[in-house]
């Protein structure tokens, strides 16, 4: 019990705090006006409380580049706290964006992959997995982006740190203890986003903002694909679950109540976790008496 607390103070709690005093930081400011974006600064917030905890579950990359795929998130969250500034900057240009974040997930996916190109995807079958993987990862965090644009207030990083926070129970028990720990401290910083909006519900999240959490945690899901592994499907059932924003545009609950359009995406999101959770449990629990544990 006593490893399990330390692990929460210094996976989420002290990272999600660090994160929200950042936040309000660069933050006070922006909020003298009302309907705006999240200052250029947060990507840097949310970065600095992943930080805190990678360094704290992990440690620091001994090499570079490192040695170990889990190494690599620490470059990917400094590179995503970076280009979420210039997405913030680049406003409405949106092809310099959608390019940039293609590039950048190839990049990094090509990074990450390469011992399984090397050694155990050989030829083809290499370059269909890092490119499927690096599509997969791109198209989910440009609907992040469009959703961050679109939708004011706490909806859209809720749901993230929701998801952020089941899937790493998901890869707990698919046999991930590290990236399940990784993922949990996702949640805590996006979840740092949540009180904040909660408080100025007029402000958007966008684009830049969420870079940092679409591309860390797209980087944790792609090393589960390919390294732990996580059976694809439930991977995608995670990505699916984060997209239940979109329903916010549906006509019905735009003439609802801001909660009430929090509280239906919410519930279907938890339910969507419900369904990879239960069978994911059920396996691990079937192994592990398989094999005597």
């Amino acid at each position: 019990m006593a490893f399990l607390a330390q692990q929460i103070l210094w996976g989420a709690l002290l990272p999600a705090l660090l994160a929200l005093v950042v936040l309000m930081a660069v933050n006070w400011r922006t909020w003298r006006v009302a309907e705006v974006s999240l200052h250029w600064g947060t990507p840097a917030a949310l970065a600095a409380g992943y930080l805190f905890a990678h360094w704290r579950i992990i440690g620091l990359p001994l090499a570079f580049p490192p040695n170990d795929s889990t190494e690599w998130l620490f470059v990917v969250a400094v590179a995503t706290a970076l280009w979420g500034i210039v997405e913030q900057f680049a406003g409405g240009r949106f092809l310099l964006r959608d390019a940039g974040r293609l590039v950048f997930t190839a990049a990094f996916a090509w990074l990450v992959l390469r011992p399984l190109m090397a050694n155990l995807w050989q030829g083809s079958v290499g370059y269909l997995w890092w490119g499927g993987l690096t599509l997969g990862w791109w198209l989910w965090w440009s609907f992040q982006a469009r959703l961050a644009a679109r939708i004011p207030g706490l909806l859209v990083p809720l749901v993230l740190s929701a998801v952020a926070g089941g899937g790493g129970f998901v890869l707990l028990w698919s046999n991930s203890s590290s990236l399940s720990q990784l993922s949990g401290a996702v949640s805590a910083v996006a979840g740092a986003l949540v009180p904040v909006l909660l408080w100025r519900r007029d402000t958007t999240v966008g684009a830049g903002s969420v870079a940092f959490v679409a591309g860390v945690l797209g980087l944790i899901w792609l090393n589960a694909i390919a390294f732990v592994p996580v059976p694809v499907g439930r991977i995608v059932g995670l990505a699916i679950a984060s997209l239940t924003p979109v329903l916010a545009l549906l006509p019905t609950l735009k003439r609802r109540g801001w909660w009430v359009v929090v509280a239906v995406c919410f519930l279907v999101t938890a339910l969507i976790l419900i369904s990879i959770m239960l069978p994911t449990y059920w396996a691990y629990v079937a192994s592990a008496q398989t094999y005597g544990y």
